[in-house]
């Protein structure tokens, strides 16, 4: 079978699951994985045998697709801000909001590291998951310190064992809705994507969200959908640096709820123009 022919078939199958647009693109993603070509190859070369080695493996992984399960999960990874994370089940699959919110958030970076008399410039991802921000950080800062926080002790196994090529983040166990353990230094940037979708929004989400992504990283209670945001208040207060900043990503219906928190807050859009982030500056 041809790469073309292969790709048409399966991106039909998944228009079950996506719509035409975003089928297609996870049939080519998968097979230019598969076959090691660059994405371009898959529509200048739509002629390339492949082989049965690799049709084995497109097939195997290709029912895997038609269950719904995501494709970072079925390839073991993805891409984010330039740079390489593992992912698995039980590890929430990073976002392109997220990779924004790293984007802003290191742009002010530069700036308070730039006005910092301190040698010791401190970055707390809270609710790390991945390690995906904390390693973004990493790279991007190899003079800073990066910590990365979260209490599924399978998502810091992940992040612990990512193999990004920079100054390691310290990972350890912690519940943000519980008091931040002692003996933290100061930060001056902290950044935290917490779980922020209250449970009524489940209805329009889709399976391959609901059924593989971890629940404890996605949802919150209708009756109390700040909960993470309220302590995020208590640990900022606690150790955000004079002069430091924090960047949140959050639910876009309660965004400006979210900033009322924070003082000195304010609400960012992300690409699409939904109210997405909340950046709180101190001092």
């Amino acid at each position: 079978m041809t790469v073309g022919s292969y790709i048409s078939i399966l991106a039909e199958k998944l228009q079950s699951l996506y719509p035409e647009r975003e089928a297609k693109a996870i049939a080519e993603s998968l097979v230019c994985n598969v076959l090691a070509i660059e994405r371009y190859k898959c529509l200048s070369e739509p002629e390339r045998t492949i082989t049965e080695e690799q049709m084995e493996k497109l097939q195997a992984m290709g029912a895997e697709l038609l269950e719904a399960k995501p494709l970072q999960y079925v390839l073991g990874s993805c891409l984010f801000a330039g740079i390489r994370i593992r992912v698995r089940e039980g590890v929430l699959i990073p976002r392109p909001e997220t990779e924004q919110l790293f984007s802003l958030a290191a742009e002010d970076a530069e700036a308070v590291m730039e006005a910092s008399e301190d040698d010791n410039f401190n970055v707390l991802d809270i609710c790390t998951g991945s390690g995906c921000l904390a390693y973004a950080f990493a790279s991007e800062f190899p003079d800073a310190q990066v910590y990365g926080c979260d209490i599924s002790t399978d998502a810091l196994a992940v992040a612990c064992k990512q193999r990004v090529k920079c100054v390691r983040p310290v990972f350890f166990v912690a519940d943000v809705l519980q008091a931040p353990p002692a003996g933290l230094p100061k930060f001056d940037v902290i950044v935290s994507n917490p779980p922020y979708i209250r449970e009524s929004e489940k209805a329009a989400m889709r399976d391959n969200v609901l059924k593989w992504e971890p629940e404890l990283a996605l949802f919150v209670p209708d009756d109390d959908p700040l909960k993470f945001y309220k302590a995020l208040a208590a640990w900022s207060s606690a150790l955000l640096k004079e002069k430091g900043v924090m960047w949140m990503e959050v639910n876009e219906a309660l965004a400006h709820e979210t900033a009322a928190l924070f003082p000195g807050s304010e609400v960012i859009k992300d690409f699409n123009d939904k109210d997405r982030f909340v950046k709180v500056s101190r001092g």
